[in-house]
């Protein structure tokens, strides 16, 4: 019984032998078999089942197609083709739909003039922003100008230091 329970658990885990799998089918064949191992008797009917079955008709074998990476680019391009025509047909032909009216503060405005006006108004007030927002940045860049020309007055402040040094020459 406990060696039954053993082969079992292996069984269940996939670790058995072929030997012990026919230990496992000749103890479930014979009428012998302990009350708690009775669940898994139908399991074990069920594969002898299976061994005593014949096939109907004659057997073929059934062929899988490998798709190339050639194909599947081919299949690709003609599926893409196919949707850029659909989207094209369908942007002429559908009628271009404008609204006649905007919504300003959630205030429905028939008047397009009113509209117009007003977003030239709050386009101007977003430009004033920001070049009020870049200014500092001008500041940078003449900040920037004039630490290059103070590193520039130091490479020749280097040079006629270099100049001004005795020249020692030993023979």
């Amino acid at each position: 019984m406990e060696m039954m329970n053993e082969l079992l658990e292996k069984y269940f885990r996939g670790e058995t032998s072929l030997s012990e799998e026919k230990e496992l089918k000749h103890y479930f064949s014979t009428g012998n078999v302990s009350a708690g191992h009775e669940i898994y008797r139908a399991l074990f009917d069920a594969f002898e089942e299976e061994k005593q079955e014949t096939a109907s008709g004659p057997l073929r074998k059934v062929e899988t197609r490998k798709r190339s990476v050639k194909h599947s680019w081919i299949n690709l391009i003609v599926y893409s083709g196919i949707a850029a025509a659909v989207v094209l047909v369908l942007w002429i032909q559908l009628p271009k739909q404008q609204p006649d009216y905007a919504i300003i503060h959630g205030v429905r405005i028939d008047d397009p003039e009113y509209v117009q006006r007003y977003a030239e108004k709050r386009l101007s007030y977003v430009n004033e922003i920001l070049k009020k927002g870049l200014r500092p940045m001008k500041s940078m860049e003449t900040v920037q100008q004039n630490l290059q020309l103070l590193n520039k007055i130091k490479e020749i402040h280097d040079k006629i230091m270099q100049q001004e040094e005795p020249h020692n020459i030993n023979n």
